[in-house]
């Protein structure tokens, strides 16, 4: 009996550990949506949706991190009032799964690795939305929205990516299982290993 009370205890921790990081990201959602909507500075309001969904995506698995990739590109959208709503959740749906799988299996949960994933997702964004929703409509005038909103908006997002994603990474380090710790620990250690033994047998 005490060990079967002892394991739904540990179960039971774990789901609260699962549920309060879940909230944590609920609540940064909310947070950076109300941001979007109500620029601190008039004019300049980076899109840190986008960034909160790439660091999620980096710790969570490929579904869970669709599905919060959704919900943060309709909020962008929604705030945005430009775009057409859909848009960035589409992109972000696609996005998200793709870096969680590589977080998973080719590369490690790094600052740099998620600057470099985010930033290349914030180009391609920018440049799908300067090509369907300002060049399409607007021609050459498209230059001017390019130097006042788009540059803005994306390279902000590429810049505040470095915090959001330790503030994510501190968020997932306090809340997560012990044994899902553990197991990110050791494979992060084996997988260093086997980088240093490679250059070795080459």
């Amino acid at each position: 009996m005490k060990m079967r009370l002892t394991g739904k205890a540990r179960s039971r921790r774990a789901a609260a550990r699962v549920f309060l990081r879940w909230l944590f990201y609920a609540a940064l959602l909310l947070l950076f949506y109300v941001w979007e909507c109500n620029p601190i500075i008039p004019g300049f309001c980076p899109l840190l949706l986008i960034p909160l969904a790439t660091s999620v995506a980096m710790y969570e698995g490929d579904l869970a991190a669709g599905i919060f990739g959704v919900f943060c590109g309709l909020m962008l959208d929604i705030a945005n009032g430009v775009t057409i709503v859909g848009f960035s959740a589409l992109l972000l749906l696609c996005a998200c799964p793709f870096i969680s799988l590589m977080s998973r299996f080719l590369i490690k949960k790094t600052i740099i690795s998620h600057l470099i994933m985010n930033a290349a997702i914030c180009v391609v964004m920018a440049g799908l939305d300067m090509i369907f929703l300002h060049w399409a409509w607007e021609g050459k005038q498209s230059v001017i929205s390019f130097r006042s909103c788009i540059l803005p908006a994306y390279g902000g997002a590429i810049f505040w990516s470095i915090p959001i994603y330790a503030l994510i990474s501190l968020i997932v380090g306090k809340l997560s299982p012990k044994e899902r710790r553990r197991l990110d620990e050791s494979a992060q250690s084996a997988q260093s290993a086997e980088e240093q033994e490679n250059p070795e047998n080459d």
